[in-house]
């Protein structure tokens, strides 16, 4: 993914979700894809009912402390000049 490529700060944890996937094809889908980071597999959508996602793709912005600040509601080119310094605002934040 290129965020990762861009920032390779300890700071930055990607994770993907996945409900209602099949395994096989979660695997297919990461190679295909060249993803790095960690898919997490659910079948019951419980991290997507209690996160209240009915919709995807989303992304959610979590600091230190677990809590969620906030929160994309559609797919987001990450390569934007807009994208690339709000992560850097954010790796910035008092650890």
């Amino acid at each position: 993914m290129k965020l990762r490529e861009e920032f390779k700060s300890p700071d930055l944890v990607l994770l993907k979700v996945a409900t209602k996937e099949k395994e096989k094809d979660l695997i297919k889908y990461k190679k295909e894809h060249h993803i790095s980071f960690p898919i997490l597999f659910e079948e019951d959508a419980a991290v997507a009912t209690a996160y209240g996602v009915w919709n995807r793709p989303q992304t959610f912005f979590i600091n230190r402390e677990g809590k969620i600040f906030g929160r994309a509601l559609k797919e987001v080119d990450w390569t934007t000049k807009n994208m690339k310094e709000l992560m850097e605002y954010l790796l910035k934040e008092k650890k």
